[in-house]
């Protein structure tokens, strides 16, 4: 699914979630959480969808508000909805239509975290006629799932996943455009170096090939707000 690219590759690795900042790749996109010290060079700003907590969401949202229009803040997320997360799902959705509405605000991407939500997930982006790229990270969902994102045009992230060969996200990964995907650690204590080659590996290409797509995708979705590649 990857088009033919006549390029000369930099080696860079781009982990587009993390939740440590272990500099193994040019470009990490590390997940930092409202109320931490954090001293990341690139992050991402949202409330979790299990970590939401009704009695202080107020005070939260409007801390998320001012801290994503902070230069290093270049994605808002990770946010979503999860079936499984305690959380009261009403509220989940509440705060997932704030996290767009401020992403649309400050215009910058959305990185998402769906478990057994999709079509809500789906239906809150669509009327919330959210105008911002949307990565659904830690992808491993199954080929259905992955047509109706394709369908919206949404972006896919895989991660550890990949590591089992026969995983929904190492059988997906095969069936979608290149332009469309980016690889990711999340927080699995394994270097996002390993995830290329398994990528490299179940696709059948040279490693150097997909960074130079994830470059591309990257450059596409973050534009100047990522240092030079």
């Amino acid at each position: 699914m990857f088009d033919v690219l006549n390029f000369n590759s930099k080696k860079l690795f781009i982990n587009i979630h993390t939740h440590q900042q272990i500099h193994d790749a040019k470009i990490e996109i590390v997940n930092a959480y409202l109320n931490s010290s954090n001293d990341f060079n690139l992050c991402s700003y949202g409330i979790h969808p299990w970590y939401i907590n009704e009695k202080t969401i107020s005070d939260d949202l409007q801390k998320l508000e001012l801290i994503t229009t902070e230069k290093r803040c270049i994605a808002i997320g990770e946010c979503g909805l999860d079936k499984l997360s305690s959380v009261d799902f009403k509220l989940q959705e509440k705060i997932f239509i704030e996290h767009i509405n401020i992403a649309n605000k400050v215009k910058k991407p959305i990185i998402v975290h769906c478990v057994k939500s999709f079509n809500e997930l789906l239906n809150h982006l669509r009327l919330t006629e959210n105008k911002m790229p949307v990565i659904i990270h830690g992808f491993n969902n199954n080929q259905n799932i992955a047509e109706l994102i394709s369908n919206y045009g949404f972006y896919f992230s895989f991660g550890k996943a990949l590591l089992g060969y026969e995983s929904n996200a190492s059988k997906v990964i095969k069936t979608i455009s290149g332009k469309r995907f980016f690889l990711e650690s999340d927080d699995a204590d394994i270097s996002i170096k390993y995830i290329y080659k398994k990528a490299a590996e179940i696709l059948n290409l040279d490693e150097d090939i997909i960074k130079e797509q994830i470059k591309l995708n990257t450059q596409t979705i973050f534009g100047n707000k990522l240092i030079a590649l």
